[in-house]
């Protein structure tokens, strides 16, 4: 690539402890190239325009496919904040060396707080139990099941939690973020011990409000239906997601030469493991969720999956098992599959596409009795991943793409 000037970028998403580019090795660096990181936030943003013109044309159709692709980015920076605090809490040796990537995902909440606003402008089209009218008995259209939900169901509390969701995750992801840049100029013996114990306060905060933001964000699109099981189905399905993109992005840049020699086989081999692992944890928890709500045979929660085996959504629900579950299993099954960096670079960008299949799975038929495609679908997921993707490179390009003075970095560099 070109070297061309490094540009500026706005100071509100800077952070006060950056090593200059002579404070770390430049093999451990990005190119100064503008491009690594405008490129997919041009073509992100440029999308996101699109999708104003369907907004202007079907406006429903507009919020759901909004919703589904900002979940698809929030699911991300949610899975990389699980991935980097349960590191730091077992004392992972070995991934060191693929740590940075996940900690600057962590920098995306602050944006997918501002890309929450349309939502807020959609929330009449997306949640039912937005409508006042549902909780008027003297309205033909009484809920009386929704009145009895709308102590939590109501929209100023949902704006409090999501406010609270967003100021937990933001400020777990600023401390991590910051020890780590920090130890790369300052080799404090401390710090180590100092993100144990964010992580370890972090971890149950996490636990909580990924759960409720689960409930909130796509189980309340269909306020009658519930599943004590969602929160844990979500979080699976992030982590899942958030594997499959470090691997992927690890593998960009091993092959485009950065991390070349640094980042290898055995490297990949565990995030394979992980990747392994996290596809038969999703199918376990999906099967769960299905097999208990079969079993107990309450209306309410059957018609949820009824709506999913029948006007073409059944096809939809196939695809899930196969290829959220079978065919990653037998892939990923085999030890030399997780040695071939390709091959697991390739799986990580299929464990986007299915999970993003997945949210869809799960919102679209609150609009779509039946299976509807349609190409906001598209433009509204990979616009918003596009100004997330671009939002990743910009601030791995302001750090050592390797943490630097981790007591744990030669090691992880020497794993075989």
């Amino acid at each position: 690539m070109a070297a061309v000037k490094k540009s500026t970028f706005p100071g509100w998403l800077l952070d006060p402890l950056q090593p200059t580019r002579a404070q770390a090795e430049p093999r451990y660096r990005l190119p100064e190239d503008v491009r690594i990181w405008a490129v997919p936030l041009a073509l992100g943003v440029g999308l996101l325009i699109v999708s104003i013109v369907g907004w202007i044309i079907d406006a429903p159709q507009f919020y759901f496919s909004y919703l589904v692709g900002w979940t698809f980015c929030l699911s991300l920076a949610l899975g990389a904040l699980f991935f980097v605090m349960i590191q730091h809490l077992t004392r992972a040796q070995w991934v060191v060396a693929v740590r940075r990537l996940p900690e600057a995902l962590l920098w995306t909440f602050p944006v997918l707080i501002v890309l929450f606003i349309p939502i807020l402008f959609g929330l009449h089209d997306l949640y039912h139990w937005t409508h006042p009218e549902v909780y008027d008995p003297a309205s033909p259209e009484y809920d009386p099941i929704l009145a009895g939900k709308r102590a939590y169901l109501n929209v100023p509390f949902f704006l409090v939690r999501v406010g609270f969701y967003f100021f937990i995750w933001t400020l777990l992801a600023y401390k991590l973020y910051t020890l780590s840049v920090r130890q790369d100029v300052d080799p404090d013996p401390s710090i180590p011990a100092q993100q144990r114990k964010v992580s370890a306060w972090g971890m149950p905060l996490y636990g909580v409000t990924v759960a409720f933001a689960s409930y909130d964000f796509l189980m309340s699109l269909d306020p009658h239906w519930y599943s004590t099981i969602f929160g844990v189905y979500f979080f699976a399905g992030a982590f899942f997601v958030a594997l499959g993109f470090i691997t992927a992005c690890y593998v960009m840049l091993v092959r485009r030469g950065p991390l070349a020699g640094v980042v290898r086989p055995p490297h990949f081999q565990d995030l394979g493991k992980l990747m392994f692992g996290f596809t038969a944890f999703w199918a376990y928890i999906a099967f769960s969720q299905y097999m208990l709500i079969w079993y107990g045979n309450i209306p309410e929660e059957t018609l949820w999956y009824r709506h999913r085996l029948e006007h073409g959504w059944e096809g939809i629900s196939q695809l899930l098992i196969w290829g959220h579950f079978v065919l990653p299993f037998l892939i990923l099954l085999p030890w030399a599959a997780k040695r071939m960096p390709l091959l697991v670079g390739i799986m990580g960008i299929w464990f986007a596409i299915i999970h993003w299949i997945d949210l869809f799975w799960i919102a679209m038929p609150v609009l779509h009795k039946e299976l509807t495609f349609h190409w906001l679908d598209i433009t509204c997921w990979l616009g918003l991943l596009g100004v997330v993707v671009g939002l990743l490179f910009y601030r791995l390009s302001r750090h050592s793409l390797v943490p630097q003075n981790d007591p744990y970095l030669a090691r992880s560099l020497a794993l075989h």
